[in-house]
């Protein structure tokens, strides 16, 4: 007394699917991300641009280190180790210090104020102001070595600025 039920006599539509949802626009959230993304590849590509003054002159006192190590004067290294220092304080201050014009003591003094190293005040940086005029026997090798890494740590201390 059941009859026969067929789905198919009932008056219902076919379903009906919604369309897939379209990739453009993104959500709000991927625009955060994206705008992310953007500000830390700025912060790091301008981080990099500033600190390769750093590793430049890291990289011609270490030029100047091997050449010392393979039997270079001790005297011109230590003269060029001093010209690296001038160069990369000069670039780091730009052209409103006047740095190019320090000689001497004033210099020494210079390189002092910038770090708290005591070697630039009283220790083997001296040798900065005088290598140059001594003779070349009276610059060792360890006092040229001892030189180039006084500079090196100095060049470290230095913030990276624009």
């Amino acid at each position: 007394m059941n009859p026969q039920f067929d789905p198919s006599q009932l008056p219902l539509r076919d379903i009906h699917l919604p369309e897939a949802v379209a990739w453009w626009p993104p959500a709000f959230g991927w625009w955060i991300l994206a705008a992310l993304v953007v500000v830390i590849g700025i912060v790091l590509g301008v981080r990099a641009w500033l600190q390769r003054r750093h590793r430049a002159a890291r990289r011609a006192l270490k030029d100047i280190l091997s050449a010392l190590e393979g039997g270079a004067e001790p005297a011109e290294c230590v003269s060029d180790a001093s010209i690296v220092l001038r160069r990369f304080a000069m670039t780091i201050n730009g052209r409103s210090a006047d740095v190019a014009g320090l000689a001497g003591e004033a210099w020494l003094e210079y390189l002092a104020e910038k770090t708290r190293d005591p070697e630039f005040a009283t220790g083997s940086a001296q040798l900065l102001l005088d290598a140059p005029y001594r003779a070349a026997e009276n610059v060792t090798m360890e006092q040229a070595q001892r030189v180039c890494r006084v500079c090196v740590d100095w060049i470290n201390t230095q913030p990276a600025r624009a």
